[in-house]
């Protein structure tokens, strides 16, 4: 009887002990399960964050590689007046300050029109970057017709003429001149062409040139 006893009981204890062990085991595991889990949780937390990060860089760098024209048009300055330009290169100012109707043979160059016109004007960069003079110069021209093509800088083909090239920068100004061929007429346009602002590159600014003022 005793030794009957004696078994059932080391039964009994096996039985704790294994049911014990199997707690542990599974106390374990799902431990286990829950730090992998808070592993996981963090790391798409910090995948999700490198992705807004990621997502508002590209806003940014689409914001700055966009850039929106707000400045409206000027379409009738006159002599001495100032324009202001909203572009895709930048924003600038530029004055017209005088006009001169010239012959149709200068420094030894014939035109090809009636005659020559030389503008002296002043450019003042008013953005936060460099600009460059030589882009502003090739999109501006001279017509007679505003629903006709115009011409553009021929500065460089003349030594006397202070071309406007290189670069200028925020907040500089610089003074030059604009001269070209043009045909006879009574009236002048000087403006920002019409093909950069159809594009939207560029606000329209247009300066109006009586022939008795560009003397």
């Amino acid at each position: 009887m005793k030794r009957i006893s004696l078994i059932l009981t080391v039964l009994l204890i096996s039985t704790f002990m294994l049911v014990a062990c199997s707690d542990d085991k599974d106390e374990a595991k799902e431990s286990d399960n829950n730090v992998v889990n808070e592993e996981n949780n963090d790391e798409n937390d910090k995948n999700n964050a490198e992705k807004d990060d990621d997502s508002k860089d590209n806003d940014d760098d689409s914001d700055k590689s966009s850039s929106e024209i707000i400045t409206e048009d000027q379409l009738d300055l006159k002599l001495g007046d100032t324009g202001k330009f909203d572009t895709t290169l930048g924003t600038y100012e530029m004055t017209v300050m005088s006009a001169k109707l010239l012959d149709s043979e200068f420094e030894g160059i014939e035109s090809q029109l009636d005659r020559f016109i030389l503008l002296d004007i002043k450019v003042k960069n008013t953005s936060n970057n460099d600009l460059k003079l030589d882009d502003i110069m090739a999109s501006i021209e001279i017509t007679e017709d505003l629903e006709g093509s115009g011409f553009g800088d021929s500065s460089g083909a003349f030594d006397s003429i202070e071309e406007l090239t290189g670069e200028i920068k925020p907040g500089e100004e610089i003074f030059g001149q604009f001269i070209t061929e043009v045909y006879d007429s009574d009236v002048y346009y000087f403006r920002e062409g019409p093909g950069v602002v159809a594009a939207g590159w560029s606000n329209q600014v247009i300066w109006t040139i009586p022939a008795d003022e560009a003397k």
